[in-house]
């Protein structure tokens, strides 16, 4: 049982890891070129752009606020990066686990959801899954946080394409709203080592920014998915 757990988690801890490469243009860089940066479109017009033919998230977007794609300064990307760091592996993992249980905690069909309804309250922490679902959790942080940087245009697609996934739990449950409190609990909820205001609103600032991405995604695909719903069906006999 413990050996298949353990298997399951890392192939879903390497198709994350997957989504943050799948764009790059060399194996020698993992940075993006200028024609990339070229292409990409404003925030502000991302409820009327049109998403692409193809099945999956919306093109990348920039916000024009500071220049950056992902909204944040190069101070705030430099500070959650050696914050980030500074934290040590276990803080980090109790920090994801808070994070997992203040989710679970705020809506009960969330334990449905994730299928952990049966699961006792003071048990969670002990449950091989939600410990490989928090451990996912801070493994999209840690790739954001180290690809902010460099390779913001892939950050974006990454979370864009991992947001275009959770289409696959609408038939669970899995509804809009939630990820107005997956933002809440994470925004909430920052590593120790983010002492100043500064850091703190730095943390704040990314977590709008993976979430909106994800949402982003989200909400292409469920619209290609709706569109093929329709197209699919059999048409009323007259």
């Amino acid at each position: 049982m413990g050996a298949s757990t353990s298997s399951a988690q890392n192939e879903k801890k390497a198709k994350v890891e997957h989504l943050f490469r799948q764009n790059n243009r060399s194996n020698r860089s993992r940075s993006l070129d200028a024609r990339c940066e070229k292409a990409v479109r404003p925030i502000g017009s991302s409820q009327s752009a049109r998403y692409p033919k193809q099945r999956g998230a919306p093109n990348i977007n920039r916000d024009h606020s500071n220049g950056s794609i992902s909204g944040l300064s190069a101070e705030q990307k430099r500070a959650l990066e050696v914050c980030w760091v500074k934290c040590p592996e276990r803080q980090i993992k109790r920090l994801f686990e808070d994070i997992f249980l203040s989710i679970l905690h705020s809506d009960e069909d969330l334990l449905k959801m994730f299928r952990l309804e049966n699961v006792p309250r003071n048990k969670l922490r002990e449950n091989e899954f939600f410990k490989s679902q928090a451990a996912n959790f801070s493994l999209v942080i840690n790739l954001v946080v180290t690809n902010l940087q460099e390779n913001s245009a892939q950050a974006c697609q990454a979370l864009q394409d991992l947001g275009a996934q959770h289409v696959r739990y609408n038939s669970r449950g899995f509804q809009m709203m939630y990820w107005d409190v997956y933002t809440d609990c994470f925004e909430r909820n920052y590593p120790p080592t983010f002492k100043t205001r500064f850091e703190r609103e730095a943390w704040s600032a990314m977590i709008l920014f993976i979430l909106q991405q994800m949402k982003l995604g989200y909400t292409g695909a469920k619209k290609h998915s709706q569109s093929d719903h329709r197209f699919l069906s059999p048409a009323r006999p007259l």
